[in-house]
């Protein structure tokens, strides 16, 4: 028996977020980033405030959230010798091999501590985008309360702070390199010693695009997706695809005045129209099925689950 969604619940799931705590969590952590950039300056010679970018990459950067959203943003640093620095010359492998086999050998011979010359290591390291990191963390440390909780991963750093931010707000910095000559981010994989290049495309300037001629209710579409995905497989789609779903329907299908029809002539054409011909919200040359951003997660199985989800409710 299929589940009824009826026009209460649809305008209520379309109302649910609170817009001015995003907008008030997004200005808090401009103005705290921008400090920590700041702060970083002064300690690196290689960190400068103008060379540096922190742009909103998920939900958030429409307030289409969910109870399971987090915050993401991207920390770009532009700098090509902390870029070429970063990567390892080596091989990793061969390193770890090497490193496992002299401390096995190392285990088994006993040396007498009053014997061995101790050798101080005065080398100094090229500064990299994990310093870089590492610095953030310092400045983050200074500038939040003591009860806020950070964590630094080898991508990107977590914070959660309900004095400094609100209730379940976990927040992400992914501190990558940025490259303004081609406006993208390349995030560094340590394990694997190289480098994902992350193309936006024309993401942003066509979500600003389709809110002119369809006003909040195109970003209340995304909304409601988000919540009714969260709420069926317990976490959140890739947007880039659901973006370009909603991005797809033609602009006349978006009635300013009923957020229930706006939702009913979405899903309707999103369930008849040919994948194939749906595209990316960031390269108009690509399909869903193309688009790099979407791939990461298996594009195809991601529009199944959205359709599957959709098909199975009652309206």
């Amino acid at each position: 028996m299929k589940n009824q969604l009826n026009r209460e619940l649809i305008e209520s799931l379309s109302e649910s977020n609170n817009q001015q705590f995003l907008k008030q969590i997004n200005n808090t952590i401009f103005n705290l980033m921008s400090m920590v950039v700041e702060g970083v300056s002064m300690r690196s010679p290689f960190i400068r405030a103008e060379k540096c970018v922190l742009l909103p990459v998920n939900e958030i950067y429409l307030g289409a959230v969910s109870q399971l959203s987090e915050y993401d943003y991207f920390l770009g640093v532009e700098n090509p010798q902390i870029e070429f620095n970063s990567k390892n010359k080596k091989n990793f492998w061969k390193i770890a091999l090497r490193e496992f086999k002299a401390s096995w050998r190392l285990g088994r011979k006993k040396y007498k501590k009053e014997k061995e010359a101790r050798v101080v290591d005065t080398t100094i390291d090229k500064y990299k985008i994990a310093d870089f990191r590492h610095d953030v963390v310092k400045q983050l440390a200074e500038l939040l309360t003591p009860t806020s909780l950070i964590s630094e991963h080898r991508q990107y750093v977590s914070i959660k702070g309900r004095d400094d931010f609100g209730a379940n707000v976990k927040i992400n910095i992914y501190v990558c390199v940025y490259d303004s000559h081609n406006n993208t981010f390349k995030l560094l994989n340590e394990v694997k010693n190289k480098y994902t290049i992350v193309d936006f495309g024309d993401r942003f300037k066509n979500l600003d695009y389709k809110k002119e001629p369809c006003g909040e209710n195109f970003v209340k579409m995304v909304t409601i997706l988000n919540a009714l995905y969260s709420k069926n497989y317990n976490k959140i789609p890739n947007q880039i695809l659901v973006e370009s779903l909603v991005y797809n329907c033609p602009n006349l299908l978006f009635d300013k005045k009923d957020v229930y029809q706006t939702f009913i002539n979405v899903i309707n054409y999103v369930r008849l129209a040919n994948p194939r011909d749906i595209v990316s919200i960031c390269n108009a040359n690509k399909n869903i099925f193309e688009e790099p951003l979407i791939l990461g997660r298996g594009s195809q199985m991601e529009f199944s689950k959205i359709i599957s989800m959709l098909d199975a409710f009652k309206y």
